[in-house]
């Protein structure tokens, strides 16, 4: 039976979510590379040290002590939908947060920023976790 969970669990890990918000359904995506390449270049993707951008899962330099040869954030994760995509990066620093962006189609800067304090683990707990702040935001 343990078993059983544990393999469901690494199945639904592999299996990208969809997630519906504000009209999209987002399908997500786990690496940079699947990013278009407009949007890494504004996230930072390939540059080195502060300035950079680490992959889901790979180091970065969470607090305040920083190592000038790690990146400041991380990819948490993220959505697309056609051309729209939704980007949550951890960032790193006096203040841990996740910042969250939205970007519209073949737009290289971002439509619309949210900064969470707590940290999500799903492109779900994100949206969630958005929502919530743009109701709280009215």
């Amino acid at each position: 039976m343990a078993l059983s969970v544990i393999i469901a669990a690494c199945e639904s890990e592999r299996i990208p979510a969809t997630v519906e918000w504000q009209g999209h359904a987002f399908q997500e995506v786990r690496i940079l590379a699947d990013l278009p390449p407009v949007i890494q270049a504004d996230l930072g993707v390939g540059r080195p040290g502060l300035d950079g951008v680490a992959d889901r899962g790979r180091p970065f330099s969470v607090t305040d002590l920083v190592d000038g040869n790690l990146p400041m954030r991380r990819l948490l994760t993220a959505g697309r939908d056609g051309e729209t995509w939704l980007v949550a990066l951890e960032q790193g620093g006096r203040g841990y947060s996740v910042v969250v962006f939205l970007f519209s189609p073949f737009e290289a800067t971002p439509k619309q920023k949210w900064v969470l304090l707590e940290r999500p683990r799903t492109l779900r707990e994100v949206v969630q976790q958005v929502s919530q702040k743009e109701r709280h935001e009215r």
